[in-house]
């Protein structure tokens, strides 16, 4: 049987993996939709890595391994 944290956490789990799953599949090939099409500038490349970061970053929140405030 698992803690109540123990829960909470798979369930935090779960929930990371199916945004990343709704991301991947509906979200990147939305944004990406005419980039097959045609050639992208450095810039464009650039923002297109900026937003997919910031999405990453939102999804999977703060990293656990570092201390935070230094």
């Amino acid at each position: 049987m698992l803690s109540f944290g123990a829960k909470s956490l798979a369930f935090q789990f779960a929930i990371q993996n199916i945004k990343i799953k709704i991301y991947g599949n509906i979200i990147l090939p939305v944004v990406l939709y005419r980039c097959e099409t045609c050639s992208l500038t450095l810039r464009e490349e650039r923002r297109l890595r900026v937003f997919e970061n910031k999405v990453l970053r939102k999804i999977l929140g703060p990293r656990r391994d570092k201390v935070m405030g230094k």
